[in-house]
C-alpha cells in the first residue's frame, strides 16, 4: 500500500463551506477507489495525506494539481506503508487556524492515534505555521 503526503497554496478564496463540500466529494470518490486520508487547510495552504493503491494515488495528485482551487503543489512525502493510518476515514478535513501559543498542542492532541511520529509532526508543523488575520496580528 502506497501513502502520498503534499503540500499546496490556495488559489483565490476558498471558504469552511467550500472545505466541507470538497471533503465530502473526495470522500465519496475515494471510497470508490479504497483512499483513505485527510485534508489540513491553514486559510492559505492545504496538506494531505492519501493512502492506497499506488497507481490511484498518483493518478489522483495528478488531478489535483491541476485543480483550479490549488496552485504548487509539492510533493513532500512517499513511500510504501503496511497499515493504514486513517484507516477509516475515506476523507477527513481539519482547518487548523493556529493563531496563538498552545494551539500547535491542541492540533497536535487531537489527530488520529494512529498517527506515525513524522506524520503528526508534519501536519503540527503545518498547523502551526502563524499568519497575519484579518484585524489582528500575528503573534
Amino acid at each position: 500500500m502506497h501513502s502520498l503526503m503534499y503540500v499546496s497554496s490556495v488559489r483565490g478564496e476558498f471558504s469552511p463551506a467550500d472545505l466541507e463540500e470538497l471533503t465530502t466529494q473526495a470522500a465519496r470518490k475515494n471510497a470508490r477507489r479504497e483512499i483513505t486520508g485527510m485534508l489540513a487547510y491553514n486559510g492559505k495552504s492545504f496538506m494531505q495525506l492519501l493512502e492506497g493503491n499506488q497507481a490511484q494515488i498518483e493518478a489522483l495528485v495528478e488531478k489535483i494539481s491541476k485543480d483550479k482551487r490549488h496552485r504548487d503543489l509539492i510533493v513532500i512525502r512517499r513511500r510504501e506503508i503496511e497499515t493504514r493510518e486513517c484507516p477509516d476515514w475515506t476523507m477527513r478535513s481539519f482547518v487548523v487556524p493556529m493563531e496563538r501559543a498552545g494551539d500547535a498542542v491542541r492540533l497536535s492532541v487531537s489527530l488520529p492515534d494512529d498517527f506515525e511520529f513524522d506524520t503528526r509532526l508534519l501536519f503540527t508543523s503545518f498547523g502551526s505555521m502563524v499568519r497575519q488575520t484579518s484585524g489582528g496580528s500575528a503573534s
